[in-house]
């Protein structure tokens, strides 16, 4: 049945010209407008039944009002457009993103981690150091974010580079790996590659440094100075490998408190012409205190009470 056809029934029916056989085929064809249309109306088939019925009801009945006929069968075309529209827009809305989890991963002083970011890269976290990152990479960039120090083993992908956030510093890489120190009590942040090339930028300045280069951020004046190191002095942390080169004996506790997790005080502060080296290989700190008190003739440590420790005496090299 045309729409014409439709037309030319309904002014008929309000007219009170219809036939019998013309009322019939309207009636049929509210009622069959439905089954038509059900797969793209109903969510189920118990629903598309329980309109029908509906529907054939306020149909079959017998109005005395040709006009009130009229409006049922309209009001049942409206209803059909009606599911019909809401149908479209529940199963053709886009589903709301899903929002992204950032995680933090920490560790205390005296503790290390190693740990996998979601684009399989390789980190190695030092003690009193905490990194944050995205449960998924989902941006045209890899972004973490450092404090405290860390050696990255990043996953290729030219597509998406890889970038860290250190304070006033960015670093950038495509699949590299390199160690970042970028404590906040440091007066300096260094940025140290064992391979492949890596930009290191601030707001001022920046450098591009490739195996066995250091870029350093001086905190004071803003600038990223450049050198060349030995790559390996700077990576025995994460073979648990304490190492020192003609490092004033102020440092060496420093570092030691890092390592262990305890606090050191002095007797005498004055350990400016004091200094070591030596390298421990995964060495307990009674050890370690035992061997320096060794090597420093005149010193001595105490334990005033757990994870405090007393240095007592003085320093001669």
């Amino acid at each position: 049945m045309t729409e014409q056809d439709i037309k030319r029934l309904m002014k008929k029916y309000l007219d009170g010209t219809i036939t019998k056989r013309e009322e019939s085929l309207l009636e049929r064809f509210d009622s069959s407008l439905l089954s038509k249309n059900g797969k793209q109306v109903f969510h189920s088939n118990a629903q598309k039944q329980y309109i029908k019925r509906k529907f054939s009801k306020g149909i079959n009945q017998k109005p005395k009002n040709p006009v009130i006929k009229w409006v049922r069968i309209a009001a049942s075309l409206a209803l059909l457009l009606s599911l019909g529209y809401f149908t479209y827009i529940q199963f053709h809305q886009e589903p709301a993103p899903t929002p992204i989890v950032e995680i933090v991963k920490t560790t205390e002083w005296g503790k290390k981690m190693s740990l996998t970011l979601p684009d399989g890269t390789q980190v190695k976290l030092n003690s009193g150091s905490t990194i944050t990152f995205p449960e998924r990479f989902e941006d045209n960039t890899r972004e973490v974010e450092l404090s405290g120090e860390a050696f990255f083993n990043v996953t290729k992908n030219p597509d998406k580079p890889f970038i860290i956030k250190s304070n006033e510093v960015q670093t950038t890489v495509l699949g590299t790996s390199f160690n970042i120190n970028t404590y906040p009590d440091n007066h300096q942040i260094a940025v140290t590659v064992a391979t492949g090339k890596v930009k290191v930028a601030s707001m001022d300045s920046e450098v591009l440094l490739g195996p066995n280069e250091q870029g350093v951020f001086d905190k004071a004046t803003k600038q990223i100075s450049k050198e060349q190191i030995n790559i390996a002095s700077f990576l025995h942390w994460k073979n648990g490998v304490l190492h020192f080169e003609d490092a004033t004996l102020s440092s060496v506790m420093k570092s030691l408190e890092q390592w262990y997790g305890v606090t050191f005080v002095f007797e005498n502060e004055n350990f400016g012409n004091c200094h070591l080296t030596a390298s421990y290989d995964n060495e307990m700190l009674s050890a370690v205190l035992e061997s320096i008190m060794y090597t420093k003739k005149g010193l001595a440590y105490e334990y005033v009470r757990d994870k405090k420790i007393l240095i007592k005496g003085k320093c001669t090299d």
